[in-house]
């Protein structure tokens, strides 16, 4: 984590974030349980939900964020972009998943009971689910540490695109950081149409990838993992089936399962026995200790 993001940002405010990425839930006063380095980046299966996935959900983010920071400054002649903004958001976006919970019985991930609800629940009619929930969380998280207005907005960013999703009907950007400040008890900040910072669209480009992850790659390799538990006699949903699971994609991303099997002409049987190899012998894939 520290040589692949900390270093972009300036003294100030890697000391910013060193006081603020605390497990206390200042805002809605809760603790964590464990630490950043062994969360989760989902509430269930699929987009690096497994332990670990959430620093390694960052460090994807941040390198296609630089990416495309990168194309900006070399196409667009952009004289240069403020990545430490950017980084910042990415690292923060997901920052409230350090408070998921593990349910040792079954080895899956819990939501919080404190969590706000997502909208959907009760509205019936969000199509962001991720209004109320961690997005809410994070938001006001970083509204009681005195987050810059600019970090804020560029955090949420990443879940709101900052000029179709403003403000529809009472959701998306605008709706989603007074909710937040709301349970700061702060001021809301409102982002103005046609004062948007060019910076604030890099999180929401980047982040938009997630639905490769999350509703491609990850179910077909969940399926391969779930039939070859089934061959070692586990049944689905099991917690021995789920940390096979979690063993599995803690070496091996859904995206190379996947491509695996896109390879071999979607054949679920590629899949399964490249599940198979990892599990006969992952040493290719351990890191090193010490």
């Amino acid at each position: 984590m520290t040589g692949a993001c900390w270093h972009w940002l300036p003294a100030w405010r890697r000391r910013w974030l060193g006081r603020s990425l605390g497990m206390d839930a200042k805002a809605l006063k809760a603790k964590a349980t464990k630490s950043f380095f062994t969360s989760p980046a989902a509430g269930g299966k699929g987009h690096h939900y497994y332990p670990g996935g959430l620093p390694v959900h960052v460090l994807e983010w941040i390198d296609v964020a630089m990416g495309w920071a990168d194309a900006y400054e070399k196409i667009y002649k952009v004289k240069k972009v403020d990545r430490d903004l950017v980084i910042a958001a990415l690292v923060l976006l997901d920052w409230a998943k350090v408070w998921y919970e593990w349910d040792d019985k079954t080895m899956t991930v819990q939501k919080p009971q404190w969590f706000p609800q997502s909208w959907g629940d009760d509205r019936g009619k969000a199509k962001w689910k991720w209004m109320g929930e961690h997005g809410a969380v994070a938001y006001a998280e970083l509204y009681v540490r005195g987050a810059p207005e600019a970090l804020i907005v560029a955090t949420a960013s990443a879940h709101f695109d900052p000029h179709w999703d403003l403000d529809k009907e009472g959701e998306g950007l605008n709706p989603a950081l007074a909710e937040a400040a709301k349970i700061a008890s702060k001021p809301p900040i409102v982002v103005q149409a046609k004062k948007q910072m060019a910076e604030w669209w890099l999180p929401a480009y980047t982040y938009g990838a997630w639905s490769y992850s999350h509703y491609i790659a990850a179910p077909i390799v969940l399926e391969a993992v779930e039939a070859v538990a089934g061959e070692l006699g586990f049944k689905a949903g099991s917690r021995e089936a789920n940390t096979l699971a979690n063993f599995v994609l803690t070496r091996v991303s859904d995206f190379r399962i996947y491509e695996i099997y896109q390879n071999a002409g979607f054949n679920a049987e590629a899949a399964r026995e490249a599940v198979r190899a990892i599990l006969k012998n992952s040493s290719a894939y351990e890191v090193p200790k010490g």
